[in-house]
């Protein structure tokens, strides 16, 4: 009996493995006729320069991974050399935190991005890690800051892409134009390129599909492509167009709570003219958004006020962009901030 049972099984498993050969051979035939004929579309990738577009309607658009650009023109770049496998211009990071390590996640646009600064070691989170360890703190930086962003993407960021660094701390770097969408055109751009391929985006299918001829021509000519490209593109143009300050630090509360990290605000203010300061009563409607979420809050107006005083060095590339000099002085306030009111033993 136990030799019929052996036999049935193996004629079981021949069988199976004649039809998984067959399926496989059809695939591959299939593939080579699409090919040969010619009938898939290509699905080139919504891309400029380091943005493509995301998924995720509350983020629009994310940054290219691994990208190395050396190019004289920094437009849609931002900076020469390379993003890491998350696309931010930062060093690779483990996902998993390293014993005994504060590790500190910081969010922001182009400020944080350190957009006019050819280093990254002399922007604010490439030398905040330093600063803190000269203070006692063992601490790590991660910086998934981008270029453009309000504070709706900054957050959806976080809670895509950052909370599964555990981080202990997320600091916040507010920028007072983060009320609205200010990214240079670019979600623009790249709506417009995907309504002139039909919709269609390579984030919407994973890139080792795109390869496939078959899969191609079965998706986005058998199938079709998604409809109303142009309706789409406007909702989600929209969605990130209106002020949404308030209810993302409230979200980011929401997250501080239920994952147990701290949230310090940095609000760092225009520098056309820091004393006398025209935006106080912005700066205060920010600290109510931090007040009311239990986030710790640093205003660097008074920071920059005194380097200022002390720096014969413009403090500002423009009115929203630090310099070398102001990153280091905010720096070295954020630094302060950290060490001082969220302790630390040393390591």
């Amino acid at each position: 009996m136990a030799g019929v049972v052996v036999a049935f099984s193996k004629f079981q498993f021949a069988r199976a493995v004649l039809v998984l050969g067959g399926l496989a051979f059809a695939l591959a035939l299939s593939e080579a006729i699409v090919r040969i004929v010619g009938s898939a579309p290509e699905v080139a990738a919504v891309e400029k320069g380091r943005y493509r577009l995301s998924s995720n309607p509350r983020i629009g658009y994310e940054l290219v991974p691994k990208l190395d650009y050396g190019g004289a023109a920094l437009d849609y770049y931002g900076y020469r050399g390379s993003s890491n496998s998350l696309g931010y211009r930062d060093r690779e990071h483990t996902v998993e935190k390293p014993p005994g390590v504060h590790r500190i996640l910081v969010l922001g646009d182009s400020i944080a991005a350190g957009l006019g600064v050819l280093d990254y070691d002399k922007t604010f989170p490439g030398m905040l890690e330093g600063l803190l360890r000269r203070r006692g703190f063992h601490s790590e930086v991660l910086s998934f800051a981008v270029s453009g962003y309000n504070t709706m993407q900054e957050v959806a960021t976080l809670e895509e892409r950052g909370l599964r660094y555990s981080p202990d701390l997320v600091l916040l770097a507010y920028s007072l134009n983060d009320i609205e969408q200010n990214n240079g055109n670019m979600f623009s751009i790249l709506l417009d390129e995907e309504a002139r391929s039909g919709g269609v985006s390579i984030l919407s299918s994973h890139p080792i599909l795109l390869k496939s001829a078959l899969w191609r021509f079965l998706r986005y000519r058998v199938y079709g492509s998604p409809a109303l490209p142009q309706d789409r593109a406007l909702a989600r143009y929209n969605l990130l167009s209106r002020n949404t300050v308030g209810e993302s630090f409230d979200l980011l509360g929401r997250l501080a709570r239920e994952n147990r990290f701290n949230v310090l605000v940095a609000v760092f203010p225009q520098f056309e003219s820091l004393e006398p300061y025209p935006h106080a009563p912005e700066h205060e409607t920010v600290r109510g958004y931090s007040v009311r979420n239990d986030f710790h809050h640093l205003d660097l107006l008074r920071a920059f006020q005194t380097c200022a005083r002390a720096s014969p060095e413009p403090l500002g590339l423009d009115p929203y962009h630090p310099t070398e000099e102001g990153h280091r002085c905010a720096a070295e306030a954020i630094a302060d901030a950290i060490a001082s009111e969220f302790p630390h033993p040393a390591k």
